[in-house]
């Protein structure tokens, strides 16, 4: 008799090889997942799945190290897949495989998958097995500790910054953390570098709600290199920009934590800081799950050369690191 997941469309597996890592690939074409199971299998024990639910029966039963899906797959996105995987096996680390293009997917990656990479199509060899090698890293440091069963919800009194040229925008922010925290938490807004470096200088901020762009200025190396340097800061854009490759740069190089779009939805605003205030307590209590959200390394720009933004941006994180150490 077949097992479930078989029924359910998965290809046949066999046991992991002992002292293996376990990496799973789901994708409703065989010949991905025999293109991939090729490239993995002298290093990771392989499970293969050719739908959500088949995988979803896998993790049930085994101790799966890291999840790879494709996006688009008949029944159950990837990105439900995902949402699903936390929700089962929270240290399991969670990629996504899909096009550029697919923008919804990227925005759904951001705000339900919570997911460690995006790597697109066609893939380039060595940066995925780069990226499988570390996802299975920091999955084996996870579990090496102890991580609270249930998130740390308590409510103490935290510093939200706002980064946007709008009074208005802050204005709302500033207004819904009053009405849905009870004044706990008090709201800062910087309209640009230079307000937003005074803030950071002089306060420990946990959570920031930004626009891409700043005036004159792109505003996605500020929040890549924050996270960098202070990566228990959480991160949410706010934004009305839609360019599919600015937000995977943000996931890969900045682990941004939501994606909240323009004009401002007000509930889901006030669930999106909830939440990113109980991550923050997370880390900040158990610092080992900052691995989690370890940030890709942003390529070089064209010559090598660090815009003066860039560079200016760098030392000061530098510089802010060591003031809260």
């Amino acid at each position: 008799m077949m097992s479930s997941a078989t029924q359910l469309g998965a290809s046949p597996q066999t046991h992991a090889v002992a002292g293996k890592s376990v990496v799973m690939f789901v994708d409703d074409e065989e010949r991905i997942l025999r293109s991939l199971k090729m490239m993995f299998r002298s290093d990771y024990a392989i499970k293969t799945a050719t739908s959500g639910q088949a995988a979803l029966e896998i993790v049930k039963h085994e101790k799966v190290h890291v999840v790879v899906s494709d996006q688009r797959m008949p029944s159950m996105q990837g990105v439900e897949l995902l949402r699903e995987v936390k929700n089962l096996s929270p240290n399991t680390m969670r990629l996504l495989l899909t096009g550029y293009s697919d923008l919804q997917a990227v925005i759904d990656s951001i705000n339900e998958g919570e997911i460690f990479r995006y790597i697109s199509k066609p893939w380039n060899t060595d940066d995925i097995r780069g990226t499988v090698a570390k996802a299975v890293e920091i999955a084996h440091s996870l579990d090496q500790i102890e991580i609270p069963a249930v998130q740390t919800e308590e409510e103490s009194a935290e510093r939200i910054l706002v980064v946007d040229k709008d009074p208005d925008v802050a204005a709302m922010i500033k207004e819904i953390v009053e009405e849905e925290f009870e004044q706990l938490h008090a709201v800062e807004w910087a309209s640009d570098l230079n307000s937003i470096f005074e803030i950071l200088e002089k306060t420990e901020v946990a959570v920031i709600l930004s626009e891409i762009h700043l005036a004159e200025h792109d505003i996605t190396p500020l929040l890549k290199t924050l996270k960098r340097y202070n990566p228990h800061v959480i991160t949410m854009v706010l934004t009305s920009f839609r360019d599919t490759g600015a937000l995977v740069n943000l996931i890969n190089q900045g682990q941004v934590h939501r994606f909240l779009p323009k004009p401002i939805r007000r509930g889901l605003v006030a669930k999106s800081l909830r939440d990113a205030l109980v991550r923050y307590r997370n880390l900040k209590a158990t610092p080992a799950l900052i691995q989690r959200h370890q940030v890709e390394e942003a390529p070089a720009s064209a010559g090598g050369e660090e815009s003066p933004v860039s560079k200016r941006i760098v030392g000061f994180m530098k510089r802010l690191r060591r003031n809260f150490q």
